[in-house]
C-alpha cells in the first residue's frame, strides 16, 4: 500500500483514543470493518479510567478499492503504531481485538511482551474449501469482491455494523496466510489471555476459540463462551456482558488497577 495515499474516511469509520489512567487498552476492529465496531466496549473502559485506544487498519472505513491494496502487514503496521501511541502514556498495557484484530492481536502477542491478550472471536483456522481455494487461486482473483452471505448482511443491519458488504480476495489471502503464521506462534504467548467466543459464530470459529486455548503456553487462560452471541459480539445482544468481562479480566491482571 501506497504511504503517500490519502484515504477518506466514512463518517462513523474514525479511529478512536480515550486518554485516561496509566493502564491502557488496545482494542482493534475486524475484516472489512471499522473502529465502531469496539467503540462500546472502549467507552466503557474508559469509564473505568482505562486509557483506550482503537485504530483504523488501513482500507477499511473508506472504500473497497482501497482495502483491495492492501495486506496483513498494513494492517501490522497501523496496530504497531496505535500501541506505540499506547505506551507513550501508559505503564501498563493490554491488547485485543475483534475477529481480524483478534488474529492481529495475537500475532502480537506471540513477539511481544504485554499485560494481558483480549481475543474476540478470533481465528486460528480458516473453512478447508476455502483456504485451500484463497491459497491457490486467491493471487489470480485478488482484485475480484464476493458478496457477504446474506445472514451476515441482516447481522450487520440488525446491529447497525458499519462494514463493507463484500470480501475482497486479495486481503483474504493475506489473512489466511496470517492465520496460518498465528495457528504456527500460538505457543509463543504467554501472557495472561481472555478468549471471547459467541456461540452463534461459523463453526471453524467457534473451534479456533478452542484451539487458541489449548496451544497458547499461558498459565492464565480463560475461554468464555456467549450463547446468545454471533461474530460480532461486541454489538450482538450480550455487549454488556463483554464489556464487564473484559474490564473484570483487566481489573484483575492489572499492577496498577
Amino acid at each position: 500500500m501506497s504511504k503517500e495515499k490519502k484515504e477518506t474516511t466514512i463518517p462513523g469509520a474514525e479511529p478512536f483514543f480515550f486518554e485516561k489512567g496509566k493502564v491502557g487498552c488496545l482494542l482493534c476492529h475486524g475484516f472489512t470493518g471499522t473502529p465502531n465496531e469496539v467503540r462500546k466496549v472502549g467507552e466503557f473502559l474508559a469509564s473505568k479510567d482505562i486509557t483506550v485506544i482503537g485504530p483504523r487498519l488501513p482500507g477499511h472505513g473508506t472504500t473497497i478499492d482501497e482495502l483491495k491494496t492492501t495486506n496483513f502487514k498494513d494492517w501490522y503496521q497501523e496496530y504497531e503504531r496505535a500501541y506505540q501511541k499506547l505506551a507513550k502514556v501508559c505503564d501498563e498495557i493490554f491488547v485485543g481485538g475483534l475477529s481480524l484484530g483478534g488474529a492481529l492481536t495475537l500475532h502480537f502477542a506471540s513477539q511481544n511482551d504485554v499485560a494481558g491478550v483480549i481475543a474476540m472471536a478470533a481465528p486460528a483456522k480458516l473453512k478447508q474449501p476455502e483456504m485451500l481455494f484463497l491459497l491457490a487461486f486467491g493471487s489470480i482473483f485478488r482484485k475480484i469482491a464476493v458478496k457477504k452471505s446474506k445472514k451476515e448482511l441482516a447481522g450487520q443491519q440488525k446491529y447497525n455494523i458499519l462494514a463493507y458488504k463484500k470480501y475482497p480476495i486479495g486481503p483474504a489471502r493475506s489473512l489466511a496466510k496470517l492465520i496460518m503464521k498465528i495457528k504456527k506462534d500460538l505457543a509463543n504467548i504467554t501472557a495472561p489471555i481472555l478468549i471471547i467466543q459467541g456461540m452463534l459464530d461459523a463453526r471453524w470459529l467457534r473451534v479456533s476459540s478452542k484451539i487458541i486455548f489449548d496451544k497458547v503456553s499461558s498459565d492464565d487462560k480463560e475461554l468464555v463462551l456467549l450463547r446468545e452471541s454471533p461474530h460480532n459480539l461486541t454489538e450482538g445482544p450480550e455487549v454488556d456482558d463483554v464489556q464487564k468481562t473484559i474490564y473484570q479480566f483487566i481489573k484483575r491482571k492489572s499492577k496498577n488497577l
